[in-house]
């Protein structure tokens, strides 16, 4: 069986992903596995809805088996979001990595990554931002200027130079293929006539303008995926009061040594948490161009669960299957002898191991987490209790 991988969010499936997956099939792929950002995403914040209705629109769109790709990992910087995806794909058996990218050329990018493993651009970047861990512009642009290539990238192309570094530390077999995106930027909040809308556009259409003003967005089969459940619609700054008081309750030393809050941040986002009254200042006041909002919203939510830079580097343990249909299950039982990452649909199925239980807490405490962030918060115990969604 021919399989194609994807990494993606889902936060909500758009004409991208459609695209993606369409492009995929087209190419005589038999099945397409997509591992999926649980409740929280890359850029610290809560996913719109919960998982299971993600993965139920993956698999309207074209997906054939959906899995989870766990908390932290899910949220973290490029690198350690990008190797983890890569890892869960590569011992599950898949042959194919697919991605999207600005540039839509894989030999560029892939020149580009190998560079970047380079001493030689380690320590121009490290020189460049004073060791700061910089941010994703400047990686670009330190990147571009040693290799001589001057053409712009943006963040696609950022997540793709992670995916083949990835590759290439495990020395995986998997070949990766990149298809030029279509349509807006990924962070793009406008919607323009003509082109697939990026995810922000409609993430802000549906907190502005209400779900169903999204829903006419969206490609037409997983409309009514969510006039179905009719999520309400999930965000940190609904956790205000509890983000406020842990930040002003823990020590800046204690911040500090959080996941994403080294290098100073740890103690500016005390400093400001105490002068904050809402989410939204807090943000605005720590935010900076040294201090990405973006990192930030990790650091706050690896702040509250207690992530640490060592949990970045650890691999998975284990992967949740969260849907799939007839194509997505053979591939699954067909690969189980040489799976290397346990699949596992219930609590029980999970491993008797140190690893896996210490990923079971980051999970248990991530949906303890997203369940405050609801306009009407859920019990914490209902992690478990959605089965997997199952399509013919």
């Amino acid at each position: 069986m021919r399989t194609v991988g994807i990494i993606c969010e889902c936060n909500p499936f758009h004409g991208g992903h459609e695209y993606l997956i369409g492009r995929a099939k087209e190419s005589g792929a038999d099945a397409v596995i997509c591992v999926m950002s649980g409740y929280f995403v890359q850029r610290g914040e809560a996913a719109i809805a919960p998982a299971h209705l993600r993965a139920e629109a993956l698999l309207e769109g074209g997906a054939d088996a959906v899995l989870e790709l766990p908390f932290p990992f899910c949220s973290s910087g490029a690198e350690f979001f990008a190797s983890a995806g890569v890892e869960i794909l590569d011992r599950l058996g898949v042959g194919e990595l697919w991605f999207g990218s600005e540039c839509g050329e894989i030999t560029r990018l892939d020149r580009l990554s190998a560079l970047a493993d380079t001493e030689a651009f380690r320590a121009d970047y490290s020189a460049a931002t004073r060791g700061n861990g910089g941010t994703a512009k400047e990686y670009l642009d330190r990147l571009c200027a040693l290799a001589g290539d001057g053409e712009p990238l943006s963040s696609n192309d950022i997540l793709g130079i992670a995916y083949l570094r990835a590759l290439r530390a495990r020395d995986s077999s998997m070949r990766a293929v990149t298809v030029k995106r279509e349509g807006s930027a990924y962070r793009d909040g406008e919607i323009t006539a003509g082109k697939y809308p990026s995810a922000t556009a409609l993430r802000r259409i549906w907190r502005e303008e209400g779900l169903e003003a999204m829903l006419t967005r969206l490609p037409e089969q997983t409309r009514e995926i969510y006039r179905r459940e009719h999520p309400p619609l999930a965000d940190l700054a609904l956790a205000e009061l509890l983000i406020l008081g842990h930040l002003r309750l823990t020590s800046p030393e204690a911040l500090e040594a959080i996941a994403e809050l080294g290098g100073g941040l740890g103690n500016r986002l005390a400093e400001c948490a105490r002068e904050a009254r809402t989410f939204d200042e807090l943000l605005s006041l720590a935010a900076t161009k040294k201090y990405p909002n973006a990192r930030v919203r990790r650091g706050i939510l690896f702040a509250l669960t207690g992530i640490r830079d060592g949990d970045l580097r650890a691999s998975p343990a284990y992967v949740r299957l969260l849907a799939a249909n007839a194509k997505g299950r053979q591939f699954l039982a067909e690969t189980r002898r040489e799976q290397t990452i346990p699949v596992v649909t219930r609590r029980t199925d999970l491993p008797s191991r140190a690893e896996a239980e210490r990923q079971a807490e980051w999970e248990r405490r991530a949906f303890a987490l997203y369940s405050l962030c609801l306009p009407t918060p859920c019990s914490e115990t209902s992690l478990w209790t959605r089965g997997v969604v199952i399509k013919k």
